[in-house]
């Protein structure tokens, strides 16, 4: 079967796009030929490609794969062009003959929708990398349940802003400002939080999630945040 690919020029215009989405998630390794690569955490690598639904001169979706060794392909998401574009009758796409390329309807182009709706994908993928089908149980911290309470501080009362001070100020009875400094900067390390000013990730909060529905909250004993060492 015959393979078609953009120009150059094509590729340049949808750099647009994806560049944008890097500059808005970690671990973009930029493009590579005809493709677009993220590595995340959890050996995720995702791909980006253009292509085409009409013609091969006329290129209107943007294609995405996500994939591990352990599993290979495990998820995959389509964002064509016409999904965002402001007339039924005039959707937007990249007019590429024989080389020379440029944006058609362009004007009708809601680009920071799909950079937003593809940003927040990759993001879901975070959380997705700590699924056992997907990464070895023991590759994630279990977060204890102080440690979650603190998470749900963190997104219940600081909009998903873990900071130190304002965190211990509410804490500060059960554990001192060190072990908590010392916990973001584990997370932190493993992704579980953004780097400064941290907040908390898709990932953490699936954690907490996973760990509240394994083990229902009990007043038996006083918790506490283990020291890392």
């Amino acid at each position: 079967m015959a393979q078609f690919y953009p120009s150059h020029q094509a590729l340049r215009l949808a750099d647009q796009i994806l560049d944008a989405i890097g500059e808005s998630v970690d671990g973009y390794q930029g493009r590579i030929g005809a493709h677009w690569y993220w590595r995340l955490k959890g050996g995720i690598l995702i791909t980006f490609k253009l292509d085409y639904t009409v013609t091969e001169q006329r290129w209107d979706i943007l294609r995405a794969e996500a994939v591990t060794p352990n599993v290979g392909l495990f998820n995959a998401a389509d964002f064509p062009f016409a999904a965002y574009a402001t007339s039924a009758t005039s959707p937007p796409f990249i007019h590429d003959m024989k080389g020379v390329a440029e944006w058609s309807n362009r004007l009708y182009f809601q680009m920071g929708d799909l950079i937003g709706q593809a940003v927040h994908w990759i993001g879901l993928l975070h959380a997705v990398a700590i699924s056992p089908q997907i990464s070895k149980p023991a590759s994630m911290p279990i977060p204890s349940p102080l440690e979650r309470r603190l998470v749900k501080h963190a997104m219940e009362e600081l909009g998903g802003a873990f900071t130190i001070e304002r965190l211990y100020e509410a804490f500060r009875d059960e554990l001192s400002k060190a072990r908590l400094r010392s916990l973001a900067q584990k997370w932190e390390a493993r992704d579980l939080l953004t780097p400064v000013p941290r907040r908390v990730t898709y990932a953490l909060r699936m954690l907490v999630q996973q760990e509240d529905e394994l083990e229902p909250p009990t007043n038996a004993e006083e918790e506490t945040v283990e020291e890392t060492s």
